[in-house]
């Protein structure tokens, strides 16, 4: 791997786990961005699915060994550097905002709906009662009753910034996301 594609991986490595962590200071648990999943759609968009993958990955274990390890972070690790690598391949033929947008926000309900199925099987004796759980919980209310709908609210501006850090790169260096490090 040359030095350019470590510089870029850590750079987006490091912008997830700064908002993560920031994020996490200001709101603790209450999940409504996955930084760590938006940037490694966009790192992927620019670098290909190896680099959206490694982003996945790093940023939540990196994350995690800061805010607290659990079972959840191989899943969310595993997951995030699966939808990393896919998007590698798929969202560099995405041109407009419009398609990029619906991309990030199936993406990340993807992300949501599985991490969440996966971590209930720990618990749960069967999947259709993981899957059941995990859709319902998408919309439940969640800190104290004040946010009902948490998920759609993640799916949105989880997509709403993996859009934004892809419009960035556009504008700031079109041939990074021209070239594919």
């Amino acid at each position: 791997m040359d030095t350019k594609r470590v510089a870029f991986i850590a750079t987006f490595t490091a912008l997830a786990v700064a908002l993560r962590l920031l994020k996490h200071g200001l709101a603790g648990p209450i999940q409504f961005v996955n930084a760590p999943l938006a940037f490694a759609m966009a790192a992927a968009y620019a670098g290909g699915p190896w680099a959206g993958a490694a982003v996945g990955v790093l940023s939540f274990v990196v994350s995690d060994l800061l805010i607290w390890l659990g079972p959840w972070t191989p899943i969310n690790a595993a997951l995030a550097a699966a939808i990393g690598w896919l998007w590698g391949l798929a969202a560099g033929a995405a041109r407009s905002r419009t398609t990029l947008f619906v991309l990030a926000y199936v993406s990340t309900f993807a992300y949501d709906v599985l991490s969440s199925v996966l971590g209930y099987l720990i618990y749960l004796p069967s999947a259709g009662s993981a899957l059941a759980l995990a859709l319902i919980g998408l919309l439940l209310p969640a800190g104290g009753g004040w946010m009902i709908g948490v998920g759609p609210i993640t799916e949105f501006t989880t997509a709403a910034l993996a859009v934004a850090a892809i419009e960035s790169l556009r504008r700031s260096a079109p041939q990074l996301a021209a070239s594919r490090i």
